[in-house]
C-alpha cells in the first residue's frame, strides 16, 4: 500500500511539475473531435490555454456551436459570417483580439467567427452553405490563407487530418486503426496531462524531422492545374473540338516548360526524388506524435521555406513574371533558362491566338469552391468578400529572419494574390488584397517564429476589411454609365443612410432610403388598427412605369424594392398586400425636386399573372464581371443584366429602348 501511495504521490508531483513548467499551456489545440464530412470539428463547451512557439500565453474557449468564443446570439438580420482556418480562428491571440472581434466593434453588427484550424476551401464553403441557411447572414468574409489553401482545394480535410486523442494530426502521422488501445478517460489523460505530453516529447526527440512535409499538403502543381469538373466537356462543333484539342496540347507543353524551370531553383530545395521519398516517412507503430509535441509551426505544418518555395514556383507560371525571370537568367548568366523562357513565351503566344476574343481566364480548382460559395450567398442575398491573405514572408522579407533560413525573393508571388482577387471579382464577389495594410503594420504584424497574425496584424486586417466593405463597386474602364447615373449602393452605404420622407410610407409599414439616385423601399409586416389585411407584408411588387431596366425586388423578412430615379423621371410601382394595394408614385421634374408618395390602401385587384416574391437575389450587379450574353444581347444597365440590343423602340418586341453608353438595350418593366 505504501508503495502504491508513493507511486501515486510521485505521479501527482511529476504531473504538477510539468504543469508548472508549461504554465498549463500546450503548443497546439487539443479540443478536436472527428467529423466524417469535415475531417475534424471543435469540441463544444471546452477550454484550454495555448502558447504558439514562444509567443504569449492565450486562452481558448469553444462555444456551443463548435467555434471559438462566446455562444452566438440569436440570429439577426445583417450578420457577418467569417470563415477560414487558424488565421481566422486567431491562434496566438486572445479571442477579443481577432479581426472578427474587432469587426464587431467597427461594423456595429454581429460578426460570427467560424474559423477552424486545419480547414481548407472545401470546408469553408461547407460551413457557409450550412450556416447561411440557419442564420440571417448579410455578409460572408471568406479568408483564403495563401500559406496552404491554394494547395488544399482538391484535397479535402478528411484526407489531410485526423483526430488522435483530441489533437488534430496530419494523416501520415496518425496511428493505423486498431494500433491504439482504448481505456476509460484516455482522451483526458492523453490530451490534458502535461506529464504524458512530456513523455511523448522525450520519445519523439530523437526522431529525424521531416523537413519536406507530406504528400497531402500538396505542391505548386496543385495550384496551377485544373481540377476534375473545371474543364468543360468537348463541344459538339468539330472545329471547336479541334481548337480545344490544340489548346490542351499547348497547355501540356507549357506545363513541361514550368517543370523544367523548377530545376533552376534546386539551391533552395531538394529535387523531386528527395521530396517523393520524404513524404512517405516510416511512421512507427502506434503513430508519430511529432505533430502533437513539436513547438514550432502551430497545428503541425511543413516548414515555411518549403511552402514559400511552392508558392514561388506556382507564381512563375504567370506571364506577368517574365521580367523577373529574364533578369534572373541574366544575373545567373544561364542560357538554358533564357531558352526555356523564349520557348514558353512562344507557346503562350500560340495559345492566346487560339482563344476566342474576350474569353475568361483559365479555370482553376479555386474557381469551383468560390463559385459554390457565391451561389450560396446569392441564394439568400448575402454579399461575399474574398480575402487573399498572404504568407508572412510575402508581406515583408524581414519575416525570413525569424525562421533562420536563407530568404527567397517572394516578389513574383504577388501575382497569386492578385489572381485570387480577380477570380473572386469575376464571380461578382468583392476581392481584397490586405498586403499593404499588413506591411504598414510591420514590424509586428506576425508572431515570432510562426506565420500567424499578432493582435496588431489582426487590427490591420480588420481595418482593410471594413474599407473593402465600405468602398463602392468600381467598374472596368470599358464599362460606362450615363452622366446622371451611378453604380448601385453597397450594403454599408444603405446601412449608414438615414431614412428619407415619403408620404404614406409609415402608414404602409415601409422604410425608405435614398442614396444618390437610388431609392430603397423595405416594407415590414405591420398590423394596422381598422385594416382588414392584418399582420402581413407585400406579396407582389409590380413595376408599372419607369426604372430604366434597373429596378429590383425581393423578399425575406421584409419585401424590398430598389429603383433608380433621376431628374426628368416618373415612376409607378404597385405594392400588393393580402387584400389591399398601395401605389408608390415618383415624380422628379428636371427643374424641381423629387416627390414621392404612397397612395391610400384600396381593395386589391388581382392581376391575371402575379409573381410571388418567394426569392431573394443580390441587389448589386458586378460591374467588374459582365455576364456572357447570348448573340443579339448585351450586358446593360447598372445591374448588368443580359438584354436585347436595340437602336430605337422599334427594335424591342417588349419594353422600350433605353439609351446607354456603347449602345441601347431593351428595358422591360
Amino acid at each position: 500500500m505504501k508503495v502504491l501511495l508513493g507511486l501515486s504521490l510521485g505521479l501527482l508531483l511529476a504531473k504538477g511539475a510539468f504543469w508548472l513548467r508549461d504554465r498549463g499551456a500546450f503548443p497546439h489545440l487539443n479540443l478536436y473531435l472527428p467529423d466524417e464530412r469535415l475531417g475534424v470539428r471543435l469540441w463544444p463547451h471546452t477550454e484550454m490555454k495555448l502558447r504558439v512557439a514562444d509567443n504569449a500565453f492565450t486562452s481558448v474557449r469553444i462555444n456551443k456551436e463548435g467555434f471559438r468564443g462566446a455562444d452566438w446570439p440569436e440570429p439577426s438580420p445583417g450578420e457577418v459570417l467569417v470563415v477560414g482556418d487558424s488565421q481566422v480562428f486567431g491562434l496566438g491571440v486572445e479571442e477579443g483580439e481577432t479581426f472578427s472581434a474587432q469587426l464587431t466593434e467597427k461594423l456595429k453588427r454581429p460578426v460570427l467567427n467560424a474559423g477552424v484550424p486545419t480547414y481548407g476551401p472545401r470546408e469553408y464553403t461547407a460551413v457557409v452553405e450550412s450556416l447561411i441557411q440557419q442564420r440571417k447572414i448579410g455578409t460572408v468574409v471568406y479568408v483564403l490563407n495563401l500559406s496552404n489553401d491554394l494547395f488544399e482545394v482538391d484535397r479535402p480535410n478528411v484526407q489531410r487530418h485526423t483526430v488522435w486523442d483530441g489533437w488534430a494530426v496530419r494523416a501520415e502521422t496518425a496511428p493505423a486503426p486498431g494500433e491504439t488501445r482504448d481505456f476509460p478517460f484516455r482522451r483526458e489523460l492523453m490530451s490534458q496531462s502535461h506529464l504524458v505530453f512530456a513523455v511523448r516529447q522525450l520519445i519523439s526527440s530523437t526522431a529525424k524531422p521531416v523537413t519536406e512535409g507530406f504528400s497531402t499538403e500538396g505542391t505548386w502543381k496543385d495550384v496551377v492545374q485544373a481540377s476534375a469538373g473545371v474543364t468543360p466537356p468537348p463541344p459538339e462543333d468539330a472545329a471547336a473540338r479541334t481548337l480545344l484539342t490544340a489548346r490542351s496540347a499547348l497547355d501540356t507543353q507549357l506545363g513541361d516548360v514550368a517543370r523544367a524551370l523548377e530545376s533552376h531553383f534546386q539551391d533552395k530545395v531538394n529535387d523531386d526524388a528527395a521530396f517523393a521519398a520524404a513524404v512517405k516517412p516510416l511512421v512507427p507503430r502506434g503513430g508519430d506524435a511529432r505533430d502533437i509535441v513539436q513547438v514550432t509551426y502551430a497545428e503541425g505544418a511543413r516548414p515555411v521555406d518549403r511552402t514559400a518555395y511552392h508558392l514561388f514556383m506556382a507564381a512563375l507560371g504567370e506571364g506577368r513574371n517574365e521580367v523577373f525571370l529574364e533578369e534572373l537568367a541574366k544575373k545567373r548568366k544561364d542560357p538554358a533558362l533564357t531558352k526555356l523562357l523564349e520557348e514558353r513565351r512562344a507557346l503562350r503566344g500560340k495559345l492566346d491566338a487560339l482563344k476566342p476574343p474576350g474569353e475568361a481566364a483559365h479555370a482553376l480548382p479555386i474557381d469551383v469552391v468560390l463559385a459554390k460559395t457565391k451561389a450560396a450567398c446569392d441564394a439568400v442575398g448575402a454579399r461575399l468578400l474574398v480575402v487573399a491573405l498572404p504568407l508572412d514572408v510575402m508581406v515583408s522579407a524581414d519575416e525570413w529572419q525569424k525562421y533562420g533560413v536563407a530568404p527567397l525573393d517572394m516578389t513574383p508571388t504577388r501575382v497569386l494574390v492578385e489572381d485570387v482577387v480577380a477570380r473572386a471579382e469575376r464571380l461578382g464577389a468583392v476581392g481584397l488584397d490586405p498586403t499593404s495594410a499588413l506591411l504598414a503594420a510591420e514590424p509586428g504584424a506576425f508572431l515570432h517564429a510562426d506565420l500567424h497574425l499578432t493582435a496588431k496584424g489582426h487590427a490591420a486586417l480588420a481595418g482593410s476589411i471594413v474599407e473593402a466593405l465600405n468602398r463602392p463597386v468600381k467598374p472596368r474602364s470599358t464599362l460606362e454609365l450615363p452622366a446622371d447615373r451611378s453604380w448601385p449602393p453597397t450594403d454599408d452605404e444603405w446601412r449608414r443612410q438615414d431614412e428619407c420622407t415619403v408620404k404614406g410610407s409609415t402608414a404602409a409599414g415601409c422604410e425608405t432610403k435614398l442614396v444618390r439616385e437610388w431609392l430603397r423601399v423595405r416594407c415590414l409586416p405591420k398590423p394596422a388598427p381598422g385594416d382588414d389585411y392584418g399582420d402581413v407584408k407585400p406579396e407582389v411588387i409590380e413595376l408599372i412605369r419607369g426604372g430604366h431596366g434597373d429596378w429590383r425586388a425581393w423578399a425575406d423578412e421584409a419585401a424590398t424594392l430598389i429603383i433608380p430615379v433621376v431628374p426628368g423621371d416618373s415612376a409607378r410601382v404597385r405594392f400588393a398586400w393580402n387584400q389591399v394595394d398601395r401605389e408608390l408614385t415618383l415624380e422628379f421634374p428636371r427643374d424641381g425636386k423629387l416627390e414621392m408618395a404612397f397612395s391610400s390602401p384600396r381593395k386589391r385587384v388581382k392581376r391575371p399573372v402575379e409573381e410571388q416574391l418567394s426569392y431573394r437575389a443580390p441587389l448589386v450587379g458586378d460591374p467588374l464581371a459582365p455576364p456572357s450574353c447570348p448573340a443579339g444581347q448585351r450586358a446593360a444597365g447598372s445591374l448588368l443584366r443580359c438584354a436585347p440590343s436595340c437602336v430605337d423602340d422599334a427594335g424591342c418586341h417588349v419594353g422600350h429602348c433605353e439609351a446607354w453608353p456603347g449602345g441601347g438595350f431593351c428595358a422591360v418593366p
